[in-house]
């Protein structure tokens, strides 16, 4: 018994190999996508025709045959009726077509040369999936890849009758996804895919033996070539598949096969790449190849080419001969001469058909023996920067040594110039073939020129004293609302492609570089969340920027303006914190330093992609009484049922522990408040906005009929103290008021057209004794009284929707605070009269909707003065800080700076005026100028000029009063000692 298994492995064995194939002819088809879904391959008279196979594709309706030559080139086409084309045989009169899967059994179906089907093969379970068609006579052999087995017979092949549709016969198949097949007498041919990990491999069965005869790899050991259709043609065996190398998924190749050839060598190698890592510049460090023939015939190496001279390899005589199934192995070497990253190619020039310049990527760095120490730049000249700007350089330290490089001090012999020590400790320790990027501030105070050196000490044996030269001057600050501080762009983020780079919430936050003036933080839709130096000038500077997009299983973005909120500091550094909670495949909540960028703590599943978006973040109460506010969190859902949170959740401010979760009965949420009560949520399916207590639990309700985008608290318009919550939701601008206590509703509005939003509160302009709002979101720009709701002014400005909003200090010196708004389309940013509404100055982004306007923020003053600074943010990643001005009233004129001999105050012209008048005064010497406006009963309404500095001359200013009646006014002029009173008479 034992002989006779013996004997049987050793005639299978022999007959595997006593058979030698040639591949004789590989020709690529064109590139081209459609190309890759090649599959059936038959011959009808003396030319080939292809199939491609579309199934579970969408990009693609129906397949095409096509008729190519026997070197891949086409010569006609012809459309089938399918999406599918899992085999292909010409029967004299029509293509039989094998459908890819079916559960109850693939059919075969026959068209003819017009494209019609005409006929059609019923199949069985047995028979679910099919892979390979080829005729044999009257009949049409086809291979099954499903079902599959794991063990022999793998799989089967059958022979259906094409006069009677019946089974005749069947053979067993080795590996588990046969793919194609072809006959050729009394051998069936069949090729098999690495599905399951099996080895890509072409095999011949004798009909007559019952067994298989022989089998050879397919034509790409090294990988997968997707081996497909199969056909013999009488003298040649042809096969479709992807072409062998590294680029082999972007072609399908013709292969041709001479059975009972000479024989067909295959080359392989150890690696396709050898990585030499580091090595001193002056030694050589060596790497084994090894080449392996896994072929037929013998492996001839014709050519041993090497691109670089610094790679080398031994022996490296030509011609080289490798047997069938033998190795060798060959030395290569690298010899670097200079610091710097080297490449270049072994091609092994050969006789292998498939891969005749088997090609080896070489590659290394030369490097220093111990710390080694290089600059990216040696000279810098910021140039011109405004006075008491700060303004930061990065310079990077390169250790192109083998020893760690210590950095044991940086100095400067120029005031106006320190290192940002963010994060730092001398001494800076930089690791072998590290890179340090460092940050040298500039700081002018005055000077017009500032020479200056940094000088570095390490241990660095190359250059323990490295220097750079530092240059840079000032300019004048901006005076006019509106110049430009400074500018840039959102950053790119490096870990994605399909960067969305629109600024979705800005925000100031308190000094973080230590220069005395607010920063600036942006979340982008590419997954940061940056802060800027405020205090930049010219170029905009980020301080740090952290990432919630650096791989694919956790990426998501800041998606709405109150999803980032500037908090108190919890980390004990000084400086404000920031709370991000994102949406995408992110939706997790996360405290970061303020300072330094880095995670202070989250909250979510950084695994799961299917929790809900995060919608809004807000943090203005303690609600577990540890005097630290703590983060009120509305967590959306992924849609209608149960998928997702659909939670209201409160998280502990200083560690982000759970402190309640409440699920909502919603597919989505909307805004989040907190109150005195509790707070207030908006759902959304069913849609209304909820109250709750201080544990989460719902206290009433108020129906609304789309997403509430956003819902502010204000101070109460009752007689009693209890505060109110204004609501906006839905696409027309829909507003509500209602109490905090029970949702009781106090008023309603509608405003018409509007898209997302935001609710800002204004101070009381109308003197009701109940603060105003505003908010952007309409189509119009709108000053609303929060006790009535009666429209203190509109400005219908023609620009589509209004994409942000924020309150800015009085910049034209009427004594009301102005109003900034981002506009759509155009894209503009723009400052409106806080009093009027009037536009008083714009700056356009641009007129696509890819340059509309989207987020605007105040910043305090930068330049110390008391009109704050402003920042606008474009749809298309720009960012600029515009300078509010330098607290001169908007229309005031310098007429003269001839110096005059005295102060007066002169007449105003027209009078009596409609709507506005000029008042001219002059000065005779340097003083604080102070203009205010008084009614007939000496009631001060207006104030033009606050004390603003005034040097000597004569001034002329423009007065509005298209918001006041007809009357006798007075306007009267204060400078040093002086004092005068005018009357004036306003006629409508």
């Amino acid at each position: 018994m034992k002989k006779s298994v013996l004997l049987f492995l050793f005639f299978f064995s022999t007959a595997l190999t006593g058979f030698s194939q040639s591949l004789v002819g590989a020709y690529d088809f064109p590139y081209n996508n459609i190309y890759n879904y090649f599959w059936g391959i038959t011959a009808k008279n003396d030319t080939l025709w292809v199939g491609t196979d579309y199934d579970n594709t969408a990009s693609y309706p129906t397949t095409k045959l096509y008729k190519i030559t026997r070197t891949a080139q086409f010569l006609d086409s012809l459309t089938t009726p399918f999406k599918f084309n899992h085999g292909l045989a010409w029967d004299g009169t029509g293509f039989w077509i094998a459908q890819d899967y079916a559960t109850a059994g693939s059919k075969i179906y026959k068209i003819n040369m017009s494209g019609v089907k005409i006929d059609s093969i019923m199949t069985g379970t047995f028979a679910a999936g099919i892979a390979g068609l080829a005729l044999d006579g009257n009949n049409l052999w086809f291979a099954v890849y499903s079902p599959d087995y794991t063990t022999y017979p793998n799989a089967f092949a059958y022979k259906v009758s094409l006069a009677t549709k019946t089974i005749v016969d069947t053979i067993p198949l080795r590996g588990r996804q046969v793919q194609g097949l072809a006959v050729k007498g009394d051998t069936i041919f069949y090729v098999n895919d690495n599905f399951h990990g099996e080895p890509e491999r072409i095999y011949a069965f004798s009909q007559t033996t019952g067994d298989t005869l022989f089998s050879f790899p397919s034509p790409d050991p090294d990988g997968d070539c997707d081996p497909h259709g199969m056909y013999w043609d009488g003298q040649y065996l042809w096969l479709i598949a992807f072409r062998a190398g590294n680029t082999s998924y972007a072609y399908r190749t013709l292969y041709k096969y001479a059975i009972n050839g000479q024989g067909t060598p295959i080359i392989s190698t150890s690696s396709n790449t050898i990585d030499f890592g580091d090595v001193a510049i002056g030694t050589t460090a060596n790497q084994t190849l090894a080449v392996t023939n896994n072929g037929s015939a013998k492996l001839i190496i014709t050519g041993k080419n090497i691109t670089n001279p610094r790679f080398g390899i031994s022996p490296a005589n030509v011609p080289d001969t490798i047997n069938p199934g033998q190795s060798k192995n060959y030395t290569v070497s690298f010899s670097p001469l200079a610091y710097d990253s080297i490449s270049g190619n072994l091609v092994l020039v050969n006789n292998d058909m498939v891969n005749p310049n088997k090609t080896i990527l070489l590659k290394g760095k030369g490097v220093f023996t111990g710390a080694n120490i290089l600059l990216s730049d040696s000279v810098y000249n910021y140039n011109a920067r405004r006075n008491n700007s700060l303004c930061g350089w990065n310079f990077k330290i390169i250790n192109s040594g083998t020893s760690v490089l210590s950095i044991n001090s940086i100095t400067f012999n120029n005031p106006a110039y320190r290192l940002d020590t963010t994060g730092l400790t001398f001494p800076i320790t930089v690791g072998v073939q590290g890179i340090r990027s460092l940050r040298i501030w500039f700081h002018p105070t005055g000077a017009s020129s500032y020479p200056g050196t940094a000088t570095i000490n390490s241990n660095a044996v190359n250059a323990p004293v490295k220097t750079i030269t530092l240059s840079g001057s000032t300019n004048t600050n901006p005076t006019t609302i509106g110049e430009i501080y400074w500018q840039g762009n959102v950053l790119d983020n490096p870990y994605t492609n399909s960067d969305d780079p629109q600024p979705i919430s800005i925000k100031q936050i308190g000094d973080v570089n230590g220069d005395g003036v607010n920063d600036v933080i942006v979340s982008s839709g590419n997954y940061l969340t940056t802060c800027y130096n405020g205090n930049a000038s010219i170029t905009a500077d980020s301080l740090w920027s952290f990432n919630t997009g650096y791989n694919n299983n956790n990426t998501g973005s800041v998606q709405w303006e109150d999803g980032m909120q500037i908090r108190s500091d919890i980390d004990g550094d000084g400086i404000q914190d920031v709370v991000i909670g994102c949406a995408g495949g992110n939706e997790m909540v996360y405290t970061i330093s303020g300072r330094t960028g880095r995670k202070i703590w989250e909250w979510g599943d950084s695994v799961s992609y299917s929790d809900g978006d995060i919608e809004a973040v807000s943090i203005v109460k303690d609600y577990n009484g540890d005097g630290i506010n703590d983060v009120l969190v509305s967590a959306s859902g992924t849609g209608t049922g149960t998928g997702g949170r659909h939670a209201l959740v409160c998280l502990n401010g200083l560690t982000g522990a759970q402190i309640f979760y409440v699920t909502q009965t919603c597919d989505f949420t909307g805004d989040v408040v907190a109150t005195s009560f509790g707070g207030a949520i908006g759902l959304s399916t069913p849609y209304s906005i909820n109250g709750f207590d201080n544990n989460g639990n719902q206290t009433w309700t108020y129906p609304t009929d789309s997403k509430l985008w956003t819902i502010k608290e204000f101070p109460s318009i009752g007689t009693d103290t209890i505060k109110e919550l204004i609501g906006n939701w839905g696409f027309s601008g829909k507003l509500v008021c209602l109490a905090e206590n029970n949702g009781t509703v106090n008023w309603t509005k509608q405003l018409g057209s509007s898209n997302n939003g935001r609710i800002l509160l204004l101070d009381d302009i109308d003197s009701n004794g109940y603060i105003d709002f505003t908010m952007y979101g309409p189509q119009a720009a709108y000053r609303i009284d929060s006790k009535t709701s009666n429209i203190i002014w509109q400005n219908f400005l023609g620009a589509s929707y209004l994409r942000g909003v924020d309150y800015l200090s009085d910049v034209n010196g009427d004594g009301v605070r102005d109003i900034l708004i981002s506009t759509q389309q155009p894209g503009t940013v723009r400052v409106l009269n806080g009093a009027t509404g009037v536009q008083m100055w714009a700056y356009i982004w641009g007129s696509s909707l890819n340059q509309r306007g989207d987020r605007c923020a105040v910043l305090n003053s930068i330049d110390g003065n008391s009109t704050t600074e402003f920042i606008g943010g474009c749809r298309d990643s720009r960012l600029i800080c515009f300078s509010g001005g330098i607290n001169i009233p908007i229309g005031i004129r310098n007429i003269s700076g001839v110096v005059p001999d005295k102060f007066s105050l002169e007449q105003n012209y027209p009078n009596p005026f409609n709507p506005t008048t000029n008042i001219r005064y002059q000065i005779s010497k340097n003083s604080d100028v102070t203009l205010k406006i008084f009614d007939i009963l000496g009631k001060e309404i207006a104030t033009p000029i606050d004390n603003e500095k005034h040097t000597a001359g004569t001034y002329e200013i423009s007065w509005d009063a298209s918001k006041y009646p007809s009357g006798v006014y007075f306007y009267k002029m204060k400078a040093g000692d002086f004092s005068a009173v005018k009357r004036m008479v306003l006629v409508k």
